[in-house]
């Protein structure tokens, strides 16, 4: 346990582990949204696909968790691309996580009638992070924070050009990118199997572990602009 918070106060935000994190919650914040909301949070082409499948179906109902999240998780992005030129603070990023933090925080406690609010507050917060963190690195590899299909891509390209190469100066590289995206793609797997079991037990209440995982997010990068000093 010691190690465990040990390593937490001295990772930085293109480390393994804060891309275990954010991948990891992306993955269960998705499926609790779609458990109990009828509608995706983070994985917005996901949205598309289910609101036409829904329109197909002349599924009025479950289309408006889906727009509301799309048209929430833009109103977050935009809104964090206008706190990022702002350049009001170094702790701008940390500002960024709290909306998120406190939002998968309160919604259990909120009457479950409620559920397109909810649905719209987490779509916010997520957009905020993900522009937030867009760009972000684990050591040298760019990677999409709380979705996978773009990680999952750059996994399988660079298993291929590590198992392929005939240059042996690029093998470690190769090898050790290749395992970076396997282990961000195998967090946010684990992030939605994990919550979709977990859910058996805690019903509502699950979403605290992606609460817990973004509160930890948090630390790290409260640590990170501490320790750069810029």
């Amino acid at each position: 346990m010691f190690k465990f918070f040990r390593n937490i106060a001295t990772a930085s935000n293109e480390s393994r582990l804060f891309a275990i994190l954010m991948t990891f919650s992306g993955g269960a914040i998705d499926v609790y949204s779609h458990n109990y909301f009828h509608g995706l949070v983070a994985t917005q082409t996901g949205n598309v696909i289910l609101l036409a499948s829904n329109l197909s179906d002349n599924n009025w109902y479950q289309t408006l968790p889906k727009l509301l999240s799309i048209a929430s998780f833009t109103i977050g992005f935009l809104v964090g691309t206008s706190i990022k030129r702002s350049n009001f603070s170094r702790y701008w990023r940390c500002y960024t996580m709290l909306p998120i933090i406190f939002f998968s925080l309160v919604i259990p406690l909120l009457p479950t009638q409620f559920y397109l609010p909810k649905i719209g507050v987490l779509a916010f917060g997520s957009g905020l992070l993900m522009l937030t963190f867009t760009g972000v690195k684990v050591e040298d590899n760019p990677y999409t924070i709380m979705m996978t299909s773009g990680n999952y891509r750059k996994m399988l390209t660079e298993w291929y050009s590590y198992l392929t190469s005939k240059n042996k100066s690029l093998t470690f590289y190769r090898k050790r990118s290749a395992q970076n995206y396997t282990i961000i793609v195998t967090a946010f797997i684990a992030g939605a199997c994990s919550l979709a079991f977990i859910n058996q037990f805690l019903g509502i209440y699950t979403i605290w572990i992606a609460t817990f995982t973004f509160i930890i997010s948090f630390i790290i990068e409260i640590n990170e602009v501490k320790k750069s000093n810029i």
